[in-house]
C-alpha cells in the first residue's frame, strides 16, 4: 500500500464540492480589502481574526469580513485567489458556492456581483489554474419571493460559469423551510441547474429529509447528522445521495469535539456516497490535502477507500461530462506508489 502523503493527494485527481468564497480567502486577502478600503481589523495580529470559539462568533467575523469587497474588481480577485488556491492542492475541478446575501457592501445588481464571482474564475482558468464553477445560493432566512428573484437574474443571466443553485443557512436558527422554498428548487431543475443544499449540520436528520424529499436534492452539504437516524442513512444509500463531508470544519465550528468521534466513517462504512471538503479552506486554514491525509490516518482507510473517495467527489460533481470521464478514468489508472 502506497504511503498517504500530501504530496500524493496533491497528484491524485479529485473534485472539491463543498467550498464557500464566502469563507475560502484567506488572512492576506482580508487585510488586503481592509487596507483597500480604510476598514479597521477586528484583531490584531491578523492571524487571531480567524480564530473563533464558536459557530456565533464565526458569523459574526463573516459577516465584518464579507462586508470588505465593494466593487467587482475586488470580488473577481477573491475568487481569483481561491481558484489559485484550489491548484496548489492539486484539486482538478471545484464546485464553488457563493450566498450574495453575505456581501452587503457590494455596490451594484445581484447580475454584476455573480458576474463578477465569474470573471475570477474564468482568468484564473485562463491563466492555467484548475477549473471553478459556480453554485448560487439562496439563504433560509429569504422569502420564497425572493428566492424567486435570485433564480430569475440566474436564469436570465444564462451564464456557462453558472451550473446550480444552492441553499444554506442556519436551520437551528430559522427552523424547516422545505415547504417555502420546494418550488424554486423545482424551477431550477426544471431549468436544467443542479440542485444542492445544505443539511444536517446546524439541523438533525429531520434537515437532511426535508432536502432530498422536498427540495428533491441529490448532493447534499454536510449531511454528518443523518447517523443519528440509521433509516435516512439507509434512504441516502438506497438512493445515492452525494454527502459532502467538511469533517475539519465541524470539529472547529464544535459539532463534534475530535475527527475520531465525526461519524463521516460511519457514513462510508454504511455505503453512502460520501465526498471530503474544506468547507472555506481560507478561513478553516485547512487544505484539501490535509483532510484525505488525516482521514486516511485517523479512520485507518486503504488506498481503495481514498480513490472511491475521489472517484466519488468527481461523479457527484457538476463538471462537464468530457471533463468528468477524464477525471474518472485517470482516478483509476492513478498509483499511489509512484
Amino acid at each position: 500500500m502506497g504511503s498517504m502523503t500530501a504530496d500524493t493527494v496533491r497528484r491524485l485527481p479529485k473534485a472539491e464540492l463543498h467550498l464557500h468564497l464566502d469563507s475560502g480567502f484567506e488572512v492576506e486577502d482580508a487585510v488586503r480589502l481592509a487596507e483597500e478600503n480604510g476598514v479597521p481589523l477586528l484583531k490584531e495580529p491578523p492571524d487571531a481574526m480567524f480564530d473563533w470559539e464558536d459557530l456565533q462568533e464565526f458569523l459574526t467575523f463573516l459577516d465584518w469580513v464579507l462586508c470588505l469587497p465593494r466593487n467587482a474588481e475586488q470580488v473577481a480577485s477573491l475568487s481569483y485567489s481561491v481558484a489559485r488556491r484550489q491548484g496548489r492542492s492539486g484539486v482538478s475541478y471545484t464546485d464553488l458556492m457563493v450566498s450574495p446575501i453575505h456581501w452587503k457592501n457590494f455596490d451594484g445588481p445581484l447580475e454584476e456581483f455573480i458576474a463578477a464571482v465569474a470573471s475570477g474564475l474564468t482568468d484564473a482558468e485562463r491563466d492555467g489554474h484548475p477549473p471553478v464553477y459556480l453554485s448560487v445560493s439562496i439563504s433560509r432566512k429569504h422569502s420564497r419571493a425572493e428566492a424567486h428573484a435570485v433564480l430569475d437574474t440566474m436564469l436570465a443571466m444564462q451564464h456557462p460559469r453558472v451550473v446550480a443553485l444552492s441553499i444554506d443557512g442556519n436551520e437551528a436558527l430559522v427552523g424547516r423551510t422545505g415547504d417555502r422554498f420546494a418550488p424554486v428548487f423545482k424551477r431550477a431543475r426544471a431549468a436544467g441547474l443542479g440542485i444542492r443544499a445544505h443539511a444536517g449540520e446546524s439541523s438533525g436528520p429531520e434537515g437532511v429529509w426535508d432536502a432530498i424529499d422536498l427540495l428533491k436534492t441529490q448532493r447534499v452539504d454536510h449531511g454528518v447528522r443523518s447517523v443519528e437516524d440509521p433509516e435516512l442513512v439507509e434512504e441516502l444509500v438506497e438512493r445515492g445521495i452525494f454527502l459532502n463531508v467538511c469533517p475539519w470544519s465541524n470539529v472547529l465550528l464544535g459539532l463534534y469535539p475530535s475527527r475520531e468521534v465525526h461519524p463521516i466513517r460511519t457514513l462510508v462504512d454504511a455505503g453512502a456516497r460520501v465526498t471530503l471538503n474544506t468547507d472555506g479552506s481560507g478561513f478553516y486554514r485547512i487544505t484539501l490535502e490535509d483532510e484525505y491525509v488525516t482521514a486516511s490516518e485517523v479512520y485507518g482507510w486503504s488506498t481503495d477507500v481514498v480513490r472511491r473517495l475521489a472517484r466519488t467527489s468527481v461523479e457527484a460533481s457538476f463538471c462537464p461530462d468530457p471533463l468528468r470521464a477524464e477525471l474518472l478514468a485517470s482516478i483509476d489508472a492513478f498509483d499511489f506508489d509512484s
